[in-house]
């Protein structure tokens, strides 16, 4: 090794191999600018070619001498070619109504920006390289607003592949150094910044038309945000975002972040659409639904393993484990009992269910925490705590039913059903030989008023005896 100007050296093996990429990056530019800006047949491609051989060669040196490790010199000479691809652009401005020179125009102006794009590489690594590689994407949008070609959408598209499959499909994306500062952690900049990229060059490109590039960008914002959100809940949660835990704190906040971004995409996704939108709601609503179905309520919840939910009534992580998500999935029958149309068809036939379901198990779970506190792993059933589930199913019945006679709502008065048949099975079949003495009187007591109650409630407001022609009840 020779060399060492405060920079990395080039060994002597390499140093032909660097002249003549520069020999033909210059040859190339020049003969291509020239051919271009003379005013002969297609300039177009010249300017293309003028603009892209300096770009590549000068990538594919990088790559083999340096293996893309950071250096300033390296920077300066792509800054150099972007300056020179500035000034051809420049002069192919002063004759843009020359035939085919807005095509060589836009080329250069191309050029000039992946010139750039390298040089930020050249000085950046980690999530900051690909900060600076999505800074490419509205600059395309930019240019392509005032030469609306569609070789522009073709680049654009081929960077915005790059920076999703750094952001995405990077394994090394848990080796990024934190910010240093709690709230400033890689994840806000790493993907907050390529999805205000992304999303606001969807919507210059959009406005010419909307064709896959469009959606790819659209695709790459929503999965940059739920990237961000993802990576930064488990740094706040697990300390870190490499970190081996993946407890039950965690898991709640994934899933309910999720409900909440789906619920809002299917607001916006008016109707039976499969874009990014209807995609979207689709797979993060069914990945959180089946996460919590899965997860926290039979394979890995608070009855199963050790954990303080705490010590708070209500205010607690079985709260955000079980009654939010029973909210979304209210919140998501909601607007489409409203629509009515397609897929909303389906989609209340899933929440309605899910909703009431993760109710239940909400207010089960709180009851069992009020008889044996945050740990609910630990401890038997008593008869009190027996007889309060009865009673706590009951009233939970009740208040359905009533809230579906007075909205007449069939599906609440008919998960009131629900709950009583099963109320009524707990009580034959667990009651009558777990409950003694006076919680088992009780019990049969509380059943027995309850159904007296709905059948008089049915009877009075669902469905009310026919009237005489006068004006009287028929007998």
């Amino acid at each position: 090794w020779r060399y060492d100007l405060g920079r990395r050296a080039v060994a002597p093996a390499l140093e032909p191999f660097l002249a003549f990429c520069a020999l033909f990056a210059a040859l190339f530019a020049a003969a291509g600018g020239a051919a271009a800006l003379r005013g002969g047949p297609r300039p177009w491609a010249w300017a293309g070619m003028s603009a892209a051989a300096p770009v590549g060669l000068f990538a594919v040196a990088y790559w083999r001498i340096e293996a893309f490790q950071t250096d300033g010199a390296w920077a300066g000479a792509a800054v150099a070619i972007a300056a020179a691809a500035a000034f051809a652009a420049e002069r192919a401005a002063r004759r843009r109504g020359d035939p085919g020179m807005e095509g060589a125009l836009a080329a250069w102006a191309a050029g000039a920006a992946a010139a750039l794009g390298l040089g930020m590489a050249a000085l950046l690594e980690t999530a900051w390289l690909t900060v600076a590689l999505s800074l490419f994407v509205p600059a395309l949008a930019a240019i392509h607003d005032r030469l609306p070609l569609a070789g522009l959408r073709h680049v654009a598209l081929a960077a915005a592949g790059v920076v999703i499959a750094r952001l995405l499909f990077n394994v090394r994306v848990l080796e990024y150094p934190d910010g240093g500062l709690p709230g400033l952690e890689w994840a806000i900049y790493g993907y907050g910044a390529p999805l205000a990229a992304f999303r606001w060059a969807a919507r210059r490109f959009a406005a010419h038309r909307r064709d896959a590039l469009v959606r790819v960008l659209e695709a790459g914002a929503l999965a940059f945000g739920v990237a961000l959100i993802f990576w930064q809940t488990r740094v706040w949660a697990a300390g870190a975002a490499d970190s081996a835990s993946f407890g039950f704190a965690e898991r709640a906040l994934h899933a309910a972040a999720w409900f909440a971004i789906a619920w809002a995409l299917y607001r916006r996704a008016e109707g039976p659409r499969r874009d990014v939108l209807g995609w979207g709601w689709r797979l993060l609503a069914g990945a959180a639904a089946a996460g919590v179905a899965a997860l926290q309520v039979f394979l890995d919840g608070p009855l199963t393993r050790p954990v303080d939910v705490g010590p708070w009534p209500a205010l607690n992580l079985l709260l955000l484990a079980y009654g939010l998500p029973a909210l979304f999935a209210a919140a998501f029958l909601r607007v489409a009992r409203r629509r009515g149309q397609g897929d909303d068809r389906i989609v209340a036939a899933i929440a309605g269910p899910l909703a009431f379901a993760l109710a239940l198990v909400w207010l089960t779970l709180e009851v069992r925490r009020a008889f044996h506190g945050g740990v609910l792993a630990e401890g038997a059933v008593g008869g009190a705590e027996g007889y309060a589930y009865t009673m706590a199913w009951l009233a939970w019945a009740g208040l359905l039913l009533a809230f579906g006679v007075k909205r007449a709502a069939p599906g609440l008065r008919r998960a009131a059903l629900v709950l009583l048949a099963l109320t009524t099975a707990k009580l034959f079949l667990f009651d009558m030989a777990a409950l003694e003495g006076l919680y088992r009187v009780a019990s049969f007591l509380g059943l027995g008023l309850s159904l007296v109650g709905i059948g008089y409630l049915y009877q009075r407001f669902v469905f009310p005896p026919p009237r005489a022609a006068g004006g009287a009840k028929a007998p």
